[in-house]
């Protein structure tokens, strides 16, 4: 009896700790996409709107400038036809650097 319990206790936590391990490992990868399509922004200039393509999914892109030197990022990832949340960036031109994210 007492073997079967622990049994089934660690197939249940194995199951458990691969399920956080896979949801982690999207969260990285949406994370990973964002980054790099933010830089990629960066580094071309800003493009009224743009598709970034990555091998995790896809990241739309719209630009808009806020003054001469801002401009405004507005990025949404999507993957196996599922949207996320967009994500806002704003970078100084002249700089390159990111001076708010939300």
């Amino acid at each position: 009896m007492i073997v079967l319990v622990l049994a089934f206790a660690s197939k249940d936590l194995f199951i458990s700790k691969y399920q956080y391990l896979s949801n982690m490992k999207s969260i990285q990868e949406r994370n990973v996409s964002v980054s790099r399509a933010i830089l990629f922004e960066i580094e071309n200039g800003p493009h009224p709107s743009g598709n970034v393509k990555t091998k995790f999914g896809e990241v739309m892109t719209t630009s808009q400038m806020l003054n001469p030197q801002e401009v405004q990022l507005e990025l949404t990832f999507s993957r196996n036809n599922k949207v996320f949340l967009p994500s806002t960036v704003v970078y100084n031109r002249e700089t390159k650097q990111i001076t708010r994210w939300e």
